[in-house]
């Protein structure tokens, strides 16, 4: 921390710091950052010899209202989503003022020292002579959440129309000049270029191709994409991708990179293949502790220029950008996906040793049993040795799923990877699943949460990979809970998916796997046949949301015998309709055959 944290007096979030303001009768200045956010670290530190961006919290006069009349807590972002989720402002920092009890008074984005003093001014006096207003406030606000929350019950089907609607959405918004939705800044959406490929895979539609190779081509050959070390900024600036905002995160370089082998599978075209392995370079060389295996959640948007704007031969006489060597569980649990799916294409030993020692890690040191041993939950992140944070965040369980069901699908290894899986999935029917109303929650619901973590929020875009990762575990293991529970889940959404255009496009994958009948494809044989690669790929190449397929030595004992050649086999389930194949081009048309688009 800086210096000037000592003048600003910073406590961390929990019961301590919201019983000091309650004693104290003092509102609370919530501050959220991140490491990685440049204007962080300029409300902060300032940026020296600037006149104008000197530093809020480093400013005497700033550091003196707040000891007078705030409790200061400072959060950060990546570690506390759960609390950005519920006060961020539309960005970092999150300037947020709360009373005792948690309730927002205020809020802004990045505060100037001039605007600050006045700020807490201003609060200050509200909260000293403006008590009943603020009564009156936070009770119409609890008020109209109760009348939305009452006002909104699940629809009884999931809408037909759920693709084409986000479809539409999604052409509306794409910029046909430079690739991308909107002007700017401009954010790469993952999802959204996945439901283009996906949708242009089932259909051929033309335009479809254009969003995603437009797109694919924009942020990989423009300012976005560091040419000299690899891997992606999180954002650009300006419509054609030309100037960054320099931070790298492990989230989004995890995600795009799967969506770059996707597109490399569906459009036949080997550029996007090496922008994966560009990009890997960089995760694997500067982001992975060699020792463990994890990789570190973000690399400083600090520097900028002065760092990034130079060619590789100049950087290594420069200072690198800091890197957050925070071991995330989601985000890892993400690049473990990120790297099969490369696999899957190149079939290159290290990176899946790469995939499943992260992987292993994660599971020894960032997963665990409460009192129930079927049950298993992932801590956020690890720090100093330690696994720190919430417990079954729902974004970390499904990642984390998913990422054992991608490693069990190379491997066939079901002790290691497989049962984890269904064990964090066990988790999600046992305490994130809302049995009553449907969705899951964010984050399991406390007696002792403070503030508006009381109330557990159901997040569509990861309601809609939960439900995912669940059909696809109904699909392998025939049990029949998991899709129910993905489709309560996403009936919950139906009223309300539409108004987020192409920001609903997972809602719409999700939905699009719920209402076809479950492709399974299980693949019976030797790993070191000679036709076993080629069948693999052939099933792993089939584009088709929520797919489940499975490779077994042995699959006498379900069910699955081997050919009687010892050649390997698929048995491709689309539904309850089930047909052997031998070769990729019979595993194709079988999966044609059972009605299910390839």
């Amino acid at each position: 921390m800086s210096e000037h944290h000592e003048g600003v007096g910073w406590r961390e979030w929990g019961e301590e710091a919201f019983a000091e303001a309650k004693a104290q009768n003092r509102p609370i200045l919530l501050d959220i950052g991140a490491v990685w956010c440049h204007w962080c670290h300029v409300m902060d530190d300032g940026i020296p010899g600037d006149p104008v961006h000197t530093g809020t919290y480093s400013n005497p006069h700033v550091q003196q209202r707040i000891r007078d009349h705030f409790i200061p807590i400072k959060v950060d972002n990546d570690r506390r989503p759960d609390i950005n989720a519920r006060y961020n402002m539309g960005g970092w920092p999150t300037t947020v003022f709360l009373t005792p009890d948690g309730d927002t008074l205020y809020g802004e984005t990045y505060v100037p020292p001039p605007r600050m003093a006045a700020l807490l001014d201003y609060i200050a006096d509200l909260w000293k002579n403006g008590r009943e207003q603020i009564a009156a406030q936070t009770a119409e606000v609890r008020a109209q959440r109760a009348r939305a929350e009452a006002a909104a019950p699940a629809a009884t089907s999931l809408d037909p129309d759920t693709v084409p609607t986000v479809l539409r959405h999604l052409a509306r918004q794409f910029d046909s000049v430079y690739g991308g939705f909107g002007t700017q800044p401009k954010f790469p959406h993952p999802a959204a270029l996945q439901l283009a490929l996906e949708q242009y895979a089932r259909t051929g539609d033309a335009g479809l191709r254009e969003v995603a190779e437009k797109t694919l081509a924009g942020m990989a050959g423009g300012g976005m994409y560091d040419h000299y070390a690899g891997g992606f900024f999180r954002y650009s600036t300006t419509r054609d991708w030309s100037i960054p905002h320099f931070e790298k995160m492990l989230e989004d370089n995890a995600k795009l990179t799967s969506v770059y082998a996707l597109a490399a599978t569906v459009l036949n075209d080997p550029r996007w293949l090496d922008v994966v392995k560009s990009a890997h370079g960089w995760l694997l060389s500067d982001m992975r502790d060699p020792e463990t295996g994890a990789f570190a959640g973000s690399q400083d948007a600090d520097g900028e220029e002065r760092y990034y704007g130079q060619p590789l031969e100049a950087r290594t006489t420069l200072p690198t950008p800091y890197i957050d060597r925070t071991v995330y569980a989601g985000w890892n649990a993400l690049m473990v996906s990120a790297l099969v799916e490369r696999y899957k294409l190149t079939a290159e030993p290290e990176i899946l040793a790469a995939a499943e020692k992260a992987f292993l890690y994660l599971r020894s040191n960032l997963s665990g049993h409460e009192d129930d041993t079927s049950i298993l939950l992932l801590r956020h992140f690890l720090s100093d040795g330690r696994a720190q944070g919430s417990s079954g965040l729902l974004s970390d369980q499904v990642a984390f799923i998913n990422a054992g069901l991608d490693l069990s699908e190379v491997t066939g290894d079901r002790r290691d990877y497989f049962s984890p899986s269904i064990q964090a999935a066990a988790f999600l029917l046992a305490a994130s699943d809302d049995k009553e109303a449907g969705g899951f929650h964010d984050l399991r619901p406390t007696p002792d949460a403070i503030g508006e973590l009381a109330r557990p929020k159901k997040d569509m875009g990861e309601n809609a990979e939960a439900a995912l990762a669940l059909i696809r575990l109904s699909a392998m293991t025939e049990d029949v809970r998991y899709q129910q529970a993905a489709e309560r889940a996403l009936k919950v959404f139906v009223g309300e998916y539409a108004q987020y255009g192409y920001h609903a496009a997972a809602y719409a994958r999700a939905v699009d796997a719920a209402t076809r009948p479950p492709l399974h494809i299980v693949i019976v044989g030797a790993r070191n046949h000679p036709q076993m690669w080629p069948l693999q790929q052939a099933a792993w190449q089939i584009t088709v949301p929520g797919k489940a397929v499975e490779w077994l030595a042995d699959g006498g004992e379900r069910g699955y015998p081997a050919a009687p050649d010892g050649s390997p086999r698929a048995y491709v389930c689309v539904g309850t309709n089930c047909t052997a194949a031998s070769t990729p081009q019979a595993l194709v048309e079988a999966v044609r055959s059972g009605k299910m688009p390839a």
